[in-house]
């Protein structure tokens, strides 16, 4: 009988460490030796702070698709991130990010090579980006105002900046500053090559 209480109560400290699951249920984890068991794909939050865990949820995605955006994917196409400030004002803003093209790879990968048409490709590569923000000026400026209220005030004395990510540069650590202008035709572009 003493042999038998004494393997009973063996088996049932055992048993403890254990834990049976079906199908429905999921663990989270051991801590103390006590498992949290909750239904599967629903997180075990109080009924109370469900609306801000959803926020902070939402949020943890949208940081990630942006650091996403602003880091060259596996297509090897550069990323241009955009920067605002105010010309008295030492404080960058960022504004967007927009991804290159073939074109600006080919400049990017003979910018990135640091010979001897570097300096040509960095200046198409500056022309090409005042370019873009002259053709969607009022619309950009419009949506920083929104995003940056404090930039209301000296929304016509903005100056842009870009900062390039591609593979093979390191990052820069101030932004390349830029001025909207319209390109006009071959002319233009053969202009800034040498300017």
């Amino acid at each position: 009988m003493f042999r038998f209480l004494l393997l009973a109560s063996f088996l049932i400290s055992a048993s403890q460490g254990f834990s049976t699951f079906t199908s429905s249920s999921a663990s989270l984890g051991i801590q103390n030796g006590a498992t949290m068991v909750m239904k599967k794909g629903k997180p075990n939050v109080p009924s109370q702070m469900r609306g801000q865990y959803k926020r902070q949820q939402e949020m943890q995605q949208q940081k990630e698709a942006m650091i996403e955006a602003q880091t060259p994917g596996a297509d090897g196409l550069p990323v241009f991130n955009l920067f605002v400030r105010t010309i008295k004002g030492n404080m960058w803003y960022p504004c967007g990010s927009f991804k290159g093209d073939d074109r600006s790879k080919a400049l990017c990968t003979t910018y990135a090579d640091d010979g001897f048409f570097s300096g040509i490709s960095k200046k198409q590569l500056d022309s090409g980006i005042a370019g873009s923000l002259y053709q969607d000026l009022d619309r950009l400026v419009g949506t920083v105002v929104r995003a940056y209220p404090q930039l209301k005030k000296s929304q016509k004395n903005l100056e842009f900046g870009y900062k390039l990510a591609f593979k093979g540069l390191k990052e820069q650590s101030e932004p390349t500053i830029v001025e909207p202008k319209e390109q006009k035709g071959g002319f233009d572009a053969i202009k800034t090559l040498f300017s």
